[in-house]
């Protein structure tokens, strides 16, 4: 059971890579091998539109994405966290995001499980959640949180249906002071190795 851990900050070892890996502990815990992404240290490139990937199934800007795309084929589960930025995700994952186009073709995202964690000065996570859904619905991805509240016939929360935590922070490690927020990233984390686990039950 591999769980993926993405830091889609510009700011290194800030709130949003504290809150991810606050996430992959608790995976980690439940027997998850659990690896960590950041992408500031990583060279990726505009997805410019090209569409030359439909017929090759591969990108064709030779960049760290070519790693990260092998990376997220091997994931079993997927912890993306992001920074609120003007209402919305960072810039890094939205670059992230659109270079998955390659993996589209042929659902090759399929049923990995995934989460988000989102970091809010005051406002703005309802659209950066938002925008990690509708990238999880193209790519059929299953989103943990709603999952396992489904499966204990629970009512699903607003960040349940959206299978990720949400913390509020603005200086760099006061995310720690969040209480609820780090509890619900360690939650998080569970639910992924739990609905990969019943996943595989399931095969």
């Amino acid at each position: 059971m591999k769980v993926l851990g993405i830091v889609c900050s510009p700011r290194m070892g800030g709130n949003t890579e504290i809150l991810v890996k606050e996430a992959l502990a608790s995976a980690k815990e439940l027997g998850a091998e659990v690896e960590l992404i950041v992408l500031a240290k990583k060279n990726i490139s505009f997805c410019d539109g090209c569409d030359s990937c439909m017929e090759t199934k591969k990108c064709r800007i030779d960049d760290d994405m070519q790693e990260i795309h092998l990376k997220l084929l091997e994931a079993d589960g997927i912890i993306f966290g992001t920074p609120v930025y003007f209402w919305n995700v960072s810039a890094q994952a939205k670059v992230l995001i659109d270079r998955t186009h390659v993996l589209r073709e042929g659902r090759r995202l399929r049923n990995k499980v995934v989460g988000v964690v989102v970091v809010a000065r005051r406002t703005g996570a309802t659209q950066a959640f938002n925008a990690f859904n509708s990238f999880f619905s193209i790519h059929r991805m299953i989103s943990a949180a709603g999952a396992m509240a489904y499966a204990r016939g629970e009512e699903i929360g607003a960040w349940d249906r959206g299978g990720g935590a949400i913390a509020y922070a603005d200086e760099k490690g006061e995310v720690r002071q969040d209480e609820r927020g780090m509890a619900e990233a360690r939650s998080l984390g569970m639910a992924v190795a739990r609905t990969i686990q019943r996943c595989k039950e399931n095969d």
